[in-house]
């Protein structure tokens, strides 16, 4: 499906690559937005010494938002490439350099990725580092947690099941009448060794980078939800005993959603949205703090019996 976000670059070769990993995000958002590719020499790391606000870490990322300046700052340390968003700008532009067009599929999923974070914020879609599902009986779920959290396991063994799966790591929260949604990144669920092995999945992409095998649900035995309206919210972590859940109150479950929603604590025109959002989230959803056990690999279905 063709992404409804907008990209201009004057390198042909840049242009199609990232055209392609666009359209097949498909994301649609409720108003245009657009990336503003050039390539040119930047100094390694980029420099910003005429920048003195905090520096906020990200792997590979430094990003840099807020007064006084306004708007957000992004360079990425792995190859020279900088992202300049002007407060309440709906285009971001973006300088790579040829070491950076050099490394291409890793500078959009890293570094683009977080570029097209902070430009839906403009249009009222908010990260949230979670996987996202849709059980046969129709009830959206949000598994949200770091990158060791089981996420993509879970959302792999819940697409072998039959579920529709939307993404193992990035979507966004959206207002939706009085509801929230979580819109998905379409992008293969990512699984290290241990994981695909346990699952017995065939198929697969495997990435000599990430050390990962990337499955399509489809290719699991699921398909593919672009968007769910979550009614169970799971903050998951990998525990060596069986498969355990607990519920939460909505005040723990706001403190958790906070925890991976990281781009609620910058730019101030932005973050109350953001906030508000979660805290309608925390309201409208079952939460739990779920540990995932070997177990769940031969009883897919103790997750949901868990949390009836």
């Amino acid at each position: 499906m063709p992404s409804a976000i907008g990209l201009a670059c004057q390198d042909a070769g840049v242009q199609a690559a990232l055209r392609s990993w666009l359209d097949q995000g498909a994301l649609e958002p409720p108003q245009p937005l657009l990336l503003e590719v050039s390539i040119g020499n930047l100094p390694a790391p980029p420099a910003r010494i005429d920048d003195k606000r905090p520096a906020f870490h990200q792997p590979g990322v430094v990003i840099r938002a807020g007064l006084p300046q306004g708007g957000v700052h992004l360079s990425w340390e792995v190859a020279p490439a900088v992202a300049e968003l002007a407060p309440g700008a709906t285009t971001a532009r973006v300088t790579l350099s040829p070491a950076a067009v050099g490394r291409l599929d890793t500078c959009a999923r890293t570094f683009l990725t977080l570029v097209l974070i902070f430009l839906l914020r403009r249009v009222g879609w908010h990260h949230i580092h979670a996987a996202t599902a849709l059980d046969p009986a129709g009830h959206g779920w949000l598994i949200a947690g770091n990158a060791q959290a089981g996420k993509s396991t879970t959302a792999a063994l819940l697409a072998s099941r039959g579920w529709q799966v939307g993404t193992d790591d990035v979507a966004f929260l959206a207002p939706a009448g009085e509801r929230v949604a979580a819109v998905a990144f379409h992008a293969p669920i990512a699984l290290r060794p241990e994981a695909y092995h346990l699952l017995g999945a065939a198929g697969g992409v495997f990435s000599a980078e990430r050390r990962k095998v990337g499955y399509w649900p489809e290719e699991l035995g699921g398909r593919w939800v672009p968007c769910i309206d979550p009614d169970i919210v799971l903050f998951t972590s990998v525990g060596d005993g069986r498969t355990s859940a607990a519920p939460l109150r909505a005040r723990e479950t706001l403190a958790e959603l906070v925890r991976w929603s990281a781009w609620v604590m910058l730019e101030p025109d932005l973050a109350q949205q953001h906030l508000d959002l979660l805290t309608r989230l925390a309201r409208q959803a079952r939460s739990y703090r779920v540990v995932v056990g070997r177990d769940l690999f031969a009883h897919p279905t103790r997750l949901a019996e868990l949390v009836r």
